[in-house]
């Protein structure tokens, strides 16, 4: 019997969710995406890597700096955006579907590799983390996002509310069976991979809280990665999706602040 991946590990998943993906979530995590990119301080001819690229919103920052960019992705429709968006300032191939745990590129091929919220996902983030450090040449440099939140950030952490509200005497599945959400856990993930950890960043930005209307609609894009969601059939998931916009009513302006770990490790010489 075939066992279905979980939603989290299914490329179909993020295919459904990718043109939503861009026009909604991206706008969030390109923030720290542009972040994680300019704290790096690359040259300018950099070869870079980014890990789980989705919509390319690392992959964007670092063709619009200059540097010889490629990003990887196991969703085919998360890669034809980002190649869509990329091919709009450089030439190439510059987004390829591939699977972050098993990179096809040689060792050393790369100055710095970069995974926003994504290396954390995978079924075996040891690995991918271990293919980042071996494509990256000597000194190379490693930086990666993650969650300080273990339920995610921005409306995630609503519709995580919105769970225990519904089901208080289930304990609400985590999207991961690994944790990465303190500077001590990415520094020995990095350690792990045989990189040597140099600084980890905290960086915040509010959530703007949008219309209420937005929690029904896009309730898939922004929590149908959890083990919750695919538990539901569609009716408990109209009524979760409008116990969601509840609670978002409640909301301060300036919405949902979320904070990302940017971890940085080298490639030992």
């Amino acid at each position: 019997m075939t066992v279905k991946a979980p939603a989290i590990h299914d490329p179909a998943h993020w295919d459904s969710v990718s043109a939503n993906y861009a026009a909604e979530a991206d706008r969030m995590t390109g923030r720290y995406a542009q972040a994680a990119w300019e704290l790096a301080a690359l040259p300018r001819d950099a070869r870079v890597l980014d890990v789980a690229t989705g919509a390319g919103a690392l992959l964007l920052a670092a063709l619009r700096d200059g540097a010889d960019a490629v990003g990887i992705d196991f969703s085919p429709g998360m890669v034809a955006i980002a190649q869509a968006r990329a091919a709009e300032i450089s030439s190439g191939e510059r987004a390829l579907v591939m699977d972050g745990q098993r990179l096809d590129f040689p060792p050393d091929s790369f100055d710095a590799a970069f995974s926003i919220f994504g290396v954390f996902m995978f079924p075996d983030p040891a690995a991918g983390f271990a293919e980042m450090a071996r494509v990256l040449r000597p000194g190379g440099l490693a930086v990666v996002a993650v969650w300080e939140n273990p339920g995610g950030a921005g409306p995630a952490q609503l519709f995580a509310q919105t769970a225990q509200r519904l089901f208080p005497d289930q304990p609400v599945p985590l999207p991961v069976s690994r944790l990465f959400n303190s500077p001590a856990l990415l520094d020995a993930a990095f350690a792990e991979a045989g990189l040597r950890p140099t600084t980890v960043h905290r960086v915040s930005y509010a959530w703007p809280a949008p219309p209420i209307d937005w929690f029904r609609e896009h309730a898939k894009l922004a929590y149908g990665w959890s083990p919750v969601w695919q538990l539901l059939d569609d009716a408990q998931r109209t009524v979760f999706a409008e116990a969601a916009a509840a609670l978002a009513a409640d909301l301060p302006p300036e919405g949902i602040t979320s904070t990302a770990l940017i971890g940085m490790a080298r490639k030992p010489e």
